[in-house]
């Protein structure tokens, strides 16, 4: 296996389909042999963009024949939340490798199933915590996790997103905390090294069609770990100048800076001040180089040459994480967690 194609099948050509279709195009071991979709002229489209043609387009309720197909190595799950443990679960008992997009699951409860499938079929399961893989982030976690910084006091990491407010999807997808805030808190873990053991949040909504649904597009987690460190994770769901996206590592012995990505890193210095490029414009420009890593990764770990980056404890932690987060801002308190 080691030196042949890995054959995969991707489930859901929705707003993260697409980039990893891309990965899978740009990867040299990667083969998708499936894309399974609803919608068939979606799912054309996409394939048609890619240079991805030779894959067979399987509707949603034809899925037992990839499921079948004995040569098929691993899927990628790109559908939305409530649906990932069904797939995952299945997937695992055909015998194909997972890597699904984060949430794991609808609850920590749900994820942790999933993983206990894993292990009885004795396959890998990834989430999709992309910013480990991301160069400079993965540079930070390496370097504190050295030293480099000394003893960590403070972690804040900042996530404006660009989505669109008249996004017809945005009504239908989980909440703020689980959904957007799900991927700085594990970030947060990662570079600590450590789960938190309070856990305090407070949002509010803005957009109506945010408010009409119960939710939050602003809002921030405390955390506190056993190291006495402190992080704040701050979110929103609409930035009008780029996607914004930074980590500060601050500790003892210096900081360490993840600064945002610009369509390029030219600066204008005139008499009338500096001027520089516009932040890169979504998730999809800043991470396309972590997600094709992560991709990578996946491929390893079905090669047998690494082992999982993203373990069952970091999957299920993050979500419960999140979901003790909505707790905390619902009863205005501060939350203890035991691991």
């Amino acid at each position: 296996m080691a030196n042949t194609k890995i054959e995969l099948a991707l489930f859901g050509v929705g707003r993260i389909g697409p980039t990893h279709l891309n990965s899978i195009a740009r990867h040299p071991r990667a083969h998708l042999k499936y894309l399974v979709e609803f919608d068939l002229a979606l799912a054309k489209k996409c394939l048609d963009e890619e240079g991805l043609e030779d894959a067979v387009i399987v509707p949603a309720n034809e899925v037992a024949k990839v499921y079948a197909d004995k040569s098929l190595h691993g899927v990628i799950v790109c559908t939305p939340t409530p649906t990932h443990q069904k797939i995952i679960t299945e997937s695992l008992r055909a015998g194909k490798a997972v890597f699904t997009e984060k949430p794991l699951a609808h609850d920590s409860a749900a994820a942790d199933e999933c993983y206990k499938v894993a292990e009885e079929c004795k396959l890998p399961l990834l989430c999709g915590f992309n910013r480990r893989f991301d160069p400079t982030y993965d540079s930070i976690i390496k370097r504190v996790g050295e030293g480099a910084i000394g003893h960590v006091r403070y972690i804040k990491t900042t996530l404006r997103d660009t989505m669109d407010p008249s996004w017809p999807m945005l009504g239908t997808i989980g909440t703020c905390w689980v959904d957007l805030l799900i991927h700085d808190v594990d970030l947060a873990c990662a570079v600590m090294g450590e789960l938190p053991i309070t856990v305090s949040a407070d949002g509010d909504a803005f957009a109506d069609v945010i408010r009409k649904n119960n939710d939050f597009d602003q809002a921030i987690i405390n955390l506190k770990f056993p190291s006495g460190a402190l992080a704040t994770v701050e979110a929103s769901r609409f930035c009008n100048y780029g996607y914004d996206q930074r980590l500060e590592v601050f500790g003892i012995g210096g900081m360490l800076e993840g600064a945002n990505f610009h369509d390029d890193q030219s600066k204008l210095y005139t008499a009338n001040g500096m001027n520089r490029p516009l932040l890169q414009p979504s998730f999809q420009q800043r991470y396309r180089e972590s997600y094709y890593l992560e991709l990578d990764h996946f491929i390893k770990v079905i090669q047998g040459k690494e082992k999982l980056r993203v373990t069952r404890k970091d999957g299920v932690a993050a979500i419960k994480i999140c979901e003790t987060a909505e707790k905390a801002n619902a009863t205005k308190s501060t939350i203890s967690l035991q691991w």
